[in-house]
């Protein structure tokens, strides 16, 4: 819970963050439009603006570097569905002997429903994002 918030007031931070750069780089061109010149610091914003933009596609060729091959793809969710399918089995196994045998393994049997259902869930979208990229919107 606290890693969430965490993670969660750091996307918002950076987001005000952004927000806030934007705002000041639009006013800070309309005011040097508004006087028909360009000053020095209009240009450094350029400059730093040039400097972003190269270091995004220095991401793009690490990011083609980095790239997972189909054939591990396939090999990580195999391994994510075999993973699934044992939990599925506790799932069921602990529900029968509760049900049957009248054991009391009801903490088990939620935990291993919950996990299989998370790991469903982490499975379904891996798969549509690695594979189906271009159905997501």
């Amino acid at each position: 819970m606290l890693m969430m918030r965490k993670s969660l007031f750091l996307c918002l931070s950076l987001l005000m963050l952004s927000l806030g750069f934007a705002s000041v780089s639009v006013a800070a061109t309309a005011a040097a439009n508004a006087n028909g010149n360009i000053t020095s610091e209009t240009a450094v914003e350029l400059e730093h603006s040039a400097d972003v933009m190269r270091e995004f596609n220095q991401e793009k060729e690490l990011a083609s570097e980095r790239a997972i091959s189909t054939n591990r793809k396939h090999q990580i969710l195999f391994w994510m569905g075999g993973a699934l399918l044992c939990l599925i089995l506790l799932a069921a196994g602990f529900g029968v002997a509760m049900g049957i045998f009248g054991k009391e393994v009801f903490l088990w049997h939620v935990l291993s429903a919950g996990l299989a259902t998370t790991l469903a869930i982490a499975h379904a979208v891996v798969a549509f994002v690695w594979f189906y990229p271009d159905r997501l919107l």
